[in-house]
């Protein structure tokens, strides 16, 4: 069966995109995906289906500096295969995040080997994938922001503004997706499950979350404002809601509704009656 698969490999063209995509899905829904995608390595399905991504394997990325020990496309499914998460789109996501290596790839003359920008370039490939296999555009958007930002920096001195720009640039809802494509990530390079700067950047990702992220996150509307300073709608309420988010993001005050009702009542000056003319 495999023989016949590979012989007629090419013959997957006329077969529905619609339909490549949904048995693709399948294989990365299954139980073990890794041993799926190894027989579409195998039989040329692959080659067919992902031309892109066979063009990785072969591709070396040990070298000084660099802790890799597969080369990019045997990474690539190294990741997939210890990629913690059950949702197909971020398997493939997985699989497919360093996608843009071959194109970037450089061999310095001291030996150590760069693929500066690959992710951009993954993006920019990972989106052609999704409108040659016709993905839905929530899971096309998904898929690419995955690949997009799947290289974020982990440091122990990152300020809350830049986990928050991470955040936004990822999504709130994708955070937990875009941690298990870094786990598979870290285990498809060789290197232990986590490490305690990751472990602490989860810590920060949760802390961060608490706080807004815009002025429609705080603990407190428009209608506070008005009802509480006796004032019309208008800019001036956007002002006041501006100035209490400010303070809140500089931990100035926490987001509670009780606090910043009261920091409201601070911020009310008693009305001057307007002096009468003669």
């Amino acid at each position: 069966t495999l023989e016949a698969i590979k012989a007629n490999a090419t013959l997957i063209h006329k077969i529905a995109k619609e339909r490549v995509r949904d048995e693709l899905i399948k294989t990365l829904a299954a139980p073990s995906p890794y041993q799926g995608m190894l027989a579409f390595k195998e039989t040329g399905l692959m080659e067919q289906i992902l031309p892109e991504l066979e063009k990785t394997f072969g591709v070396e990325q040990k070298s000084p500096q660099r802790h890799h020990i597969y080369d990019v496309g045997t990474h690539s499914l190294m990741a997939l295969k210890y990629c913690p998460s059950q949702d197909p789109i971020v398997r493939f996501a997985t699989l497919i995040h360093d996608i843009g290596k071959p194109q970037t790839y450089k061999k310095l003359a001291n030996g150590v080997i760069t693929f500066y920008n690959h992710e951009v370039v993954s993006a920019r490939i990972a989106q052609r994938i999704a409108q040659r296999l016709r993905f839905s555009k929530k899971d096309s958007e998904k898929f690419i922001k995955l690949v997009r930002w799947h290289q974020f920096t982990v440091g122990e001195f990152q300020t809350d503004s830049a986990i928050r720009r991470f955040i936004r640039k990822v999504g709130r809802e994708n955070v937990p997706d875009m941690l298990a494509l870094r786990t598979g990530d870290r285990l498809g390079s060789g290197a232990k499950e986590t490490s305690w700067r990751l472990d602490k950047f989860k810590e920060r990702l949760i802390e961060v979350q608490k706080q807004p992220f815009t002025v429609h996150d705080l603990k407190l509307s428009g209608l506070d404002v008005i009802h509480k300073l006796d004032i019309k709608p208008g800019p001036m309420v956007g002002e006041i809601l501006n100035q209490l988010y400010k303070e809140v993001v500089d931990k100035k005050i926490p987001n509670d509704n009780k606090i910043l009702i009261k920091r409201l009542e601070e911020l009310k000056k008693p009305s001057r009656p307007r002096p009468q003319r003669p």
